[in-house]
C-alpha cells in the first residue's frame, strides 16, 4: 500500500512471525509433547509469546493513530482481524492448560492429592501473576493510545485552526488581486487618455506654428506693398 507506515509494516511482520510460531506450538508441538513437564514447559513459552503478540498489537494500534484518515481506515479491519486470530490461539491454548490441570487433579488422592492442590495453587499464583502482569500492560498500552489520541485531536484542532487561518488569507488575497485588476483596467484607460492629450497638445502645438508663421508671413507681405511697392512709384 502506497500510504502505509513503515512502523505498522514492521510490526506486522513480526506479528505474522510470532503468530506462526504459537500456531506450530499449540497445532503440533504440545499435542505431540513427550512428558507433561515438556508439555507445561510449552504453554508457559507459548503464554509468554501471546502477551508480546498482545503489545504488538497494542503498537500497531498507537501507530494507527499517527497516520492519516483515510490509511486508518484501510487497516484498522487488519488490526481487528490479528486481535480475532490471537483471541482463537488463546482459547485454543486454554483447552491444553485446562485439560493438564484436570488430569493432574483426578490423578491422586490423599496426601498426593494435597501436594497436587499445593502444586495448583502454585500454578494459579504463577497464572495470577503473568494476568497481573499482562493487565499492567495493556493498562499502560491503553494509556499511552489514549495519550496519542489526545495528542492526535490536539494536531487535528490545530491544523483546522491553520486551514482556516490560511483560507481567510487566501479570501483576502484573491480580493487583492481583485482590486488590482481592477486598477490595473484604470491604469489602462489612463494611460489611453493620456497618450490620446499627448497627441492633442502636439496637434495644438503644430496648429499654433503654423498660425504664427502665417501671421508672420502676412506681416511682411503688408510691409513689402507698404514700403517698397510705394517707394518703387
Amino acid at each position: 500500500m502506497g500510504g502505509e507506515s513503515e512502523i505498522f509494516s514492521t510490526y506486522e511482520k513480526e506479528f505474522a512471525t510470532l503468530h506462526d510460531t504459537i500456531t506450530a506450538k499449540i497445532v503440533s508441538e504440545i499435542p505431540s509433547a513427550a512428558t507433561a513437564d515438556a508439555k507445561k514447559r510449552l504453554v508457559n513459552q507459548t503464554n509468554r509469546e501471546l502477551e508480546e503478540a498482545d503489545e504488538i498489537i497494542s503498537q500497531m494500534e498507537m501507530e494507527l493513530v499517527s497516520l492519516p484518515t483515510p490509511v486508518r481506515e484501510q487497516l484498522a479491519p487488519r488490526v481487528k482481524s490479528f486481535k480475532n486470530d490471537l483471541k482463537k490461539s488463546k482459547k485454543d491454548l486454554g483447552k491444553y492448560a485446562l485439560s493438564d490441570r484436570d488430569q493432574l487433579l483426578g490423578g491422586s488422592g490423599g496426601s498426593g492429592s494435597h501436594l497436587v492442590d499445593m502444586d495448583g495453587r502454585g500454578g494459579n499464583n504463577g497464572d495470577r501473576s503473568r494476568m497481573l502482569q499482562g493487565t499492567e500492560r495493556l493498562q499502560e498500552g491503553s494509556r499511552k493510545l489514549e495519550e496519542a489520541k489526545r495528542r492526535a485531536l490536539e494536531t487535528e484542532g490545530v491544523a483546522i485552526e491553520t486551514l482556516g487561518s490560511l483560507n481567510q488569507q487566501r479570501e483576502q488575497i484573491l480580493r487583492t488581486r481583485d482590486r488590482l485588476t481592477v486598477a490595473d483596467g484604470f491604469i489602462t484607460k489612463s494611460q489611453g487618455v493620456l497618450k490620446g492629450m499627448q497627441q492633442t497638445m502636439m496637434a495644438n502645438k503644430y496648429l499654433t506654428y503654423g498660425i504664427i508663421a502665417a501671421l508672420m508671413l502676412l506681416i511682411i507681405i503688408v510691409i513689402y506693398f507698404k514700403f517698397i511697392a510705394q517707394s518703387s512709384n
